[in-house]
């Protein structure tokens, strides 16, 4: 090797190592926090006596104008955070676990975001542990990051800015709305069940992006209203709801889908989407189907303007039905049945 070639060979070595040590600085100076999804999750504002508006500082650094920045007392770290985002009321709740009492009376956050309605800081005991309570004027996309200036830097971003696809999921029942009662258990219970799978299994998915919104996800009731604000809000191409049938008849047994058919959508209609959705969740399961129906009853599926399906996911008063719906493995195979429909539903949309 010639000394020209050992000098090319010196430089290159020298710009790795300090596009390396760079990379290396710049992970450490942030961690990101995650942030969990707390659809339908009521909400403690706290007594009037231990909640206080926080002290918002707008000047702002440059560079962190899109940011809403968060002061941690010094011996707060991403153990002691726990973000859970509230979209279903345009919510971010932020829960540290501190020993500096009444550390927010005199440490303002600081932003100068417009999107920002509200700062509430509810003390959850005495010793300085803290639940941060922002409401937004919109549903957004959050990301955060804790970074060496022991801070938490939030950012705001609408769904479709984020993601390529978005569809809402709606877990039919809740509260005290049961649905139909089998043996031992309800539709609400079945919905949800399916819905925290349909979850866990769309959060294994590295290959897709597709973000999926879930009016419920514990044992809430979410208003008509909110449902279809949900809709509009996220900027939805799909909405998806789960249910059971209640026919007192133990020999009808089944997975069936049922759709709006008062008005066609061009990329794909309700009834094609109702077909690939149910033929995902059969193929699934193998479990038995019904078929494809107009939905007969008024609700939600009136007043989408996107694809829309209710599926079925047995009738709880049926004789088969009845073991399935309360075993974990076929509701499990049913959320993956649903996943892998609502992803042939966006190729055929596309």
């Amino acid at each position: 090797m010639t000394d020209e070639e050992m000098k090319k060979v010196a430089i290159k070595a020298s710009v790795f190592a300090a596009v390396s040590i760079a990379l290396m600085l710049q992970r450490s100076a942030t961690k990101h926090i995650m942030i969990t999804d707390a659809a339908g999750a009521p909400v403690d504002r706290g007594k009037s006596d231990s909640a206080y508006t926080l002290l918002i500082d707008d000047n702002v650094p440059k560079g962190k104008e899109d940011a809403l920045i968060i002061p941690l007392p010094k011996s707060v770290s991403s153990d002691n955070i726990v973000l859970e985002d509230r979209y279903m009321d345009h919510e971010l709740s932020i829960y540290i676990d501190s020993r500096e009492e009444g550390f927010y009376l005199d440490n303002p956050i600081v932003t100068s975001l417009p999107l920002l309605e509200s700062a509430v800081c509810i003390n959850e005991n005495d010793t300085g542990s803290v639940s941060l309570d922002f409401k937004l004027d919109d549903l957004y996309v959050n990301e955060s990051a804790l970074t060496e200036n022991s801070t938490i830097e939030v950012r705001f971003f609408k769904p479709k800015d984020k993601f390529e696809h978005v569809v809402v999921v709606d877990p039919a029942g809740g509260s005290s709305d049961t649905g139909a009662l089998g043996n031992g258990y309800s539709e609400k219970d079945v919905t949800l069940d399916t819905a925290l799978l349909l979850k866990t299994v769309a959060g294994k998915d590295a290959e897709h992006d597709i973000k999926l919104y879930f009016t419920r996800l514990t044992d809430a009731d979410a208003s008509m209203e909110k449902r279809k604000a949900l809709i509009e809000d996220s900027g939805a191409d799909l909405f998806v709801e789960l249910s059971c049938d209640g026919v007192q008849d133990e020999a009808y047994n089944g997975m069936a889908a049922y759709y709006n058919d008062k008005f066609f959508l061009r990329r794909l209609s309700n009834a094609e989407f109702a077909d690939v959705l149910l033929q995902g969740c059969a193929l699934g399961t193998s479990g038995e189907v019904l078929g494809v129906f107009p939905e007969k009853e008024d609700g939600i599926l009136d007043l989408c303007p996107v694809p829309a399906t209710r599926i079925s996911l047995g009738n709880v008063y049926g004789n088969r039905d009845e073991d399935r719906l309360s075993d974990e493995l076929y509701k499990s195979k049913a959320a993956e049945g649903i996943y892998n429909g609502i992803l042939e539903a966006f190729e055929v949309m596309e």
